[in-house]
């Protein structure tokens, strides 16, 4: 047991703090990046798929449309993938030349994206989820890399907030993860680049671009098409944008337990990334960035089950039970009292278990063969 305690508490510390440790100290080590000229490609494509966003489709396509695109020329798809709350109707009032709105039906996410990308013409296109409002200059952050041949696709910044009157709750803990998760990107952006992007904003040259796999994720699908194409991903801080995420726990967990199935089957769907002989820095940023991360739920509970049975022998192992309990008590305390997720420490640990326990139900999803290939938002109240 004591074995099991110490090689997964390793393994934790490795996942959690150890990673990005060694990945800062190998990154300032590095040429410092050089400085990147403003540039853009002729013409630009925007690409939306959307379910049911009534309620920001007009926002988004405002938003959109008042980015300064320095030049290019730009067009905007927006996919209907089967909405019924009149998304698409709401975009056709847009009376713009430079919007098309196609309703291929209900799909999925994938194919939505797939139908989109038939009618992108542009030499860069630019993902982008619809509830995410893109701040002033993202457009020329993305775009400027491309004029380096070897950058194949550009990751934008999230910053996450509560909803409502609830920003100290998951929003606010979901926000601290994404600082951690951004701050590796930018590390690893250093070395073999970053390891993929998240939906809410990236863009990839026209000519990588594909429909994903249907049942896996398709941010990351799209995104490390370019690494396997032998080009790089970047992480360009400068292209922001603002997701306001849902303090509903039986919706943030169906959401993460549907990213975390599709997130398995879509890092093995793309295992030969990790291979240090082909893809270099690169390879080991995956393995430790997303195949270790994922198996955490598992340590966890070695860790867990280890310590109560090694209690008695020693302080040491009492005092880290006790630790544990107190914290996974803290934990479901406030996932039951929302009121109680104002409490910062009571969020972090909410969100913590939250995840890991959605890690590991996606997981068993996986292994069990069952594809997610519908989706649907997550909203405050669902």
């Amino acid at each position: 047991m004591a074995y099991i305690f110490w090689i997964s508490a390793i393994v934790l510390f490795y996942s959690f703090v150890g990673y990005g440790l060694v990945l800062l100290m190998l990154s300032r080590l590095r040429p410092k990046p050089k400085a990147v000229k403003d540039w853009v490609p002729p013409k630009v494509s925007f690409l939306i798929a959307a379910y049911n966003e009534a309620a920001v489709i007009a926002d988004k396509l405002n938003n959109t449309l008042g980015l300064d695109p320095h030049g290019a020329e730009v067009e905007i798809v927006v996919v209907s993938d089967g909405s019924s709350d009149g998304t698409a109707e709401i975009a056709r009032t847009f009376d713009d030349p430079r919007i098309t709105v196609l309703e291929p039906g209900r799909l999925g996410k994938a194919a939505a994206l797939g139908a989109g990308l038939e009618h992108c013409t542009g030499d860069v296109v630019v993902f982008s989820d619809a509830n995410a409002m893109l701040a002033d200059g993202t457009l020329i952050a993305l775009l400027r890399h491309f004029a380096d041949p070897d950058v194949g696709g550009v990751c934008g910044q999230i910053t996450v907030e509560g909803s409502g009157e609830k920003k100290g709750g998951l929003g606010f803990s979901e926000g601290l993860f994404w600082n951690y998760d951004q701050a590796l990107k930018l590390a690893e952006t250093r070395l073999g680049g970053a390891v993929s992007a998240q939906g809410s904003v990236y863009a990839l040259r026209r000519s990588l671009a594909a429909e994903p796999k249907a049942g896996c994720t398709d941010d990351f699908m799209i995104s490390v098409r370019a690494v396997s194409e032998g080009r790089r991903l970047v992480f360009e801080p400068q292209a922001r944008t603002t997701e306001i995420v849902t303090e509903s726990v039986s919706s943030e967990m169906r959401r993460r337990v549907r990213s975390s199935e599709r997130g398995w089957r879509s890092l093995m769907a793309n295992a030969a990334l990790m291979n240090p002989l082909k893809h270099g820095w690169y390879a080991w940023q995956l393995f430790s960035h997303k195949l270790v991360r994922r198996l955490n739920p598992l340590f966890l509970i070695l860790l867990f089950v280890s310590n109560l049975a090694l209690v008695g022998q020693g302080w040491f192992y009492g005092f880290m039970a006790v630790g544990q309990i107190a914290f996974y008590a803290l934990a479901f305390a406030a996932l039951a009292k929302p009121a109680f997720r104002q409490f910062k420490p009571a969020s972090i640990a909410s969100f913590f278990v939250l995840a890991h326990v959605a890690m590991a139900v996606g997981f068993f999803r996986y292994i069990s063969g069952r594809t997610s290939v519908l989706w649907t938002p997550s909203r405050e109240g669902v």
